[in-house]
């Protein structure tokens, strides 16, 4: 049946693959998924003894009861947190729903958003839902964001600039001078959104740190999330913090008890573990760094992350993703590439074994990883044997 509406040339966002389905496809058991950049370490074990409080008898009307549509602890805790007013915090289902909600508010009417060719594709997506004009800004040599070309794309038209830090899905982060460089040149009244959903897991010390900077430029509005570092992705909590006029702009557009009693209660209790972030902060950098010392051993360069992930240029992602399936690895497909979230060490070993059976067969190696790719392989095995 087709109904009355206008076009809309917003492209679908694709999620990575469900573990159910290669174990329905494959007739495999155990499936290790490194495709969602999800945390392999799980939530506080606060968050789960509060969780499993919340579902005994006594406290089990959180499920029947709306929750508190304003998320006023939550809001209070992340304020406290960060020195802010609570007016100055907004609360999401996820940081996809504050960014949906950002263009909503700051795109009514059209207007042009600015974003780099390769980032989070929901800032693209819902510029186009919002009746906006994406604007894409090209990478930097090096593959990362280019702040400068992305002051230089602003024009009287431009409302928003979206900026993920580090970046999705390469990985890399900018640092305090060429943020404080690209802000002096973006006119006060175009909205900064600086992405900062993998904060938690950077380590380098000239990281800018968003909530830093919001004084003193009241058109940036920093998002963060907990379904990254505090392992609460199916619980859909992130959080938006900016001058209290653009959180109240915000509000207009918020869908009423768009977070669940469980999710903010999860998200306030995450906070007070700082222990437990900290632990998977350390374990995920040392996941890493043994990542991406393996997958260069085996003739592919990721690019330096600063994330829970790595990405690998100049590969066909969608080839290679399909040819680690049948090993019971799922992976994610990139623009130029592939990602890879960091998992276990048990969980990086089995895509390693399965990286390895692939190169095993020099043709499926070259149709997966491309000619070149598949020579350096190649060569970097014989090296290694030797």
């Amino acid at each position: 049946m087709i109904v009355r509406m206008m076009p809309m040339d917003a492209p679908i966002y694709e999620p990575g693959k469900p573990i159910a389905d290669l174990q329905a496809t494959y007739g495999l058991a155990d499936v290790v998924k490194l495709a969602s950049n999800e945390n392999p370490y799980g939530p506080s074990p606060r968050v789960r003894e509060a969780l499993a409080e919340a579902l005994q008898a006594d406290g089990a009307e959180a499920l029947w009861r709306y929750p508190d549509g304003a998320a006023r602890a939550l809001r209070r805790s992340l304020a406290d947190r960060y020195g802010l007013s609570v007016e100055q915090v907004a609360i999401g289902a996820g940081a996809d729903e504050l960014i949906q909600m950002i263009a909503l508010r700051f795109l009514y009417g059209g207007g042009v958003s600015v974003m780099a060719e390769t980032t989070f594709p929901m800032y693209l997506i819902a510029t186009r839902i919002a009746g906006g004009t994406p604007r894409l800004v090209p990478m930097a040599e090096d593959g990362g964001v280019d702040l400068a070309a992305h002051a230089a794309s602003v024009d009287e038209a431009t409302r928003i600039v979206w900026l993920a830090n580090p970046n999705n899905p390469t990985g890399m982060m900018f640092g305090r001078q060429a943020w404080e460089g690209f802000l002096s040149r973006v006119p006060d009244d175009v909205l900064v959104v600086l992405d900062e959903a993998y904060a938690e897991f950077v380590t380098d010390a000239d990281y800018p740190d968003g909530p830093r900077w919001i004084a003193r430029h009241p058109n940036v509005v920093v998002l963060r999330t907990f379904s990254k570092a505090y392992g609460l992705a199916g619980l859909r909590v992130g959080y938006a913090l900016g001058a209290p006029e653009i959180i109240a702009e915000l509000e207009r557009v918020r869908k009423p008890f768009n977070t669940s009693t469980l999710a903010q209660r999860a998200a306030a209790v995450a906070l007070t573990d700082e222990a437990h972030v900290a632990f998977v902060r350390e374990a995920n950098l040392k996941a890493r760094e043994a990542l991406a010392e393996a997958l260069l051993a085996r003739g592919l360069r990721p690019f330096p992350s600063q994330t829970n992930f790595l990405y690998v240029p100049g590969v066909d992602g969608r080839r290679l993703a399909a040819s680690l399936e049948p090993h019971g690895v799922i992976v994610r497909p990139a623009p130029g590439g592939v990602r890879i979230s960091v998992g276990t060490e048990s969980e990086n070993a089995r895509l390693l074994k399965a990286l390895d059976a692939l190169m095993a067969d020099p043709e499926a190696a070259a149709a997966a990883l491309g000619a070149n790719h598949a020579a350096d392989v190649m060569g970097a095995e014989r090296s290694h044997e030797a």
